[in-house]
């Protein structure tokens, strides 16, 4: 008798292993992507993103070396300076001016102590794709970011970003809707063309410079870094105690969150780990 109900408790175990196994199970991950998603075109069209982690990186770094800072150093090479700043820091050529105080502060930020060639360490960094990824789910699909670069097949259907997509939940912002980037400016790809092309507002201009092809909604991505990985605590501007951090400009040109129409920075050679 015993032997027997061991036997109908195998058998159930079975039946119900055999039914859970016939269900048709979706991937939850993919359905928070669109179909044609890859995380180094996001994050080549977001370069601030990109830039925030490698910050990250750099105090990281300087942390851990304890060597004294050398800003001296680090402004003396102009040119290696202007690399970092169109490559990886997520300046325009039309906002990379030294002249302003607050921009030099952000840029140096990415002064790893001790090392005069900042750009070669950059090269050789593997970014985490999962804070990437994290970051478009929790806060670019609210903020309206591009996903990737507008192609030719989209310029007949695209409308350019704008309030009157978003949703007047907070919460829920631009999340129904996707967008490509181009030339510096946010556009949807499934809005309707009618109903859902924005009027234009007239801005005044932005104090702080802009990254290339990123959505400025807000910006509240930064904070995302810190929670998917410990070796970054931002993602764009919450976290940064520089006023001066680029912002996008793939937001709306002639509309409140943007001011620039310049091609995107330079893509880094850092590498995005898939």
């Amino acid at each position: 008798m015993k032997n027997f109900k061991i036997s109908l408790l195998a058998a159930g175990a079975t039946i119900a292993l055999l039914a859970c196994s016939s269900l048709e199970v979706s991937n939850p991950e993919a359905e928070n992507f669109p179909p044609d998603w890859s995380t180094s075109e996001f994050v080549r069209v977001n370069p601030d993103l990109r830039a925030l982690q490698i910050r990250d990186q750099v105090d990281i770094m300087n942390t851990r070396s304890r060597k004294p800072a050398d800003p001296e150093v680090f402004m003396s090479d102009s040119v290696m300076l202007k690399k970092i700043a169109l490559e990886y820091a997520g300046f325009t050529e039309s906002n990379y001016d030294l002249k302003n105080s607050e921009y030099l502060l952000y840029l140096q930020s990415f002064n790893i102590y001790g090392v005069e060639h900042e750009d070669v360490v950059f090269d050789t960094l593997t970014l985490d794709s999962a804070v990437f990824k994290l970051q478009y789910t929790a806060y670019g699909k609210i903020e309206g970011r591009p996903y990737r670069a507008c192609g030719e097949a989209d310029m007949a259907k695209i409308v350019k970003k704008g309030p009157c997509q978003a949703n007047s939940n907070a919460k829920v912002g631009y999340r129904d809707h996707l967008y490509c980037a181009l030339e510096g400016a946010a556009y949807c790809l499934d809005c309707d063309k009618i109903m859902d092309d924005c009027p234009v507002v007239s801005s005044s201009s932005n104090a702080t410079p802009e990254s290339s092809e990123t959505s400025s909604e807000g910006d509240s991505s930064s904070s995302v870094a810190a929670e998917g990985d410990s070796s970054s605590s931002e993602a764009v501007e919450p976290e940064s105690s520089v006023a001066a951090e680029p912002e996008s400009s793939a937001g709306e040109g002639a509309e409140p969150e943007s001011s620039s129409a310049t091609e995107p920075a330079a893509e880094s050679s850092s590498s995005v780990t898939e």
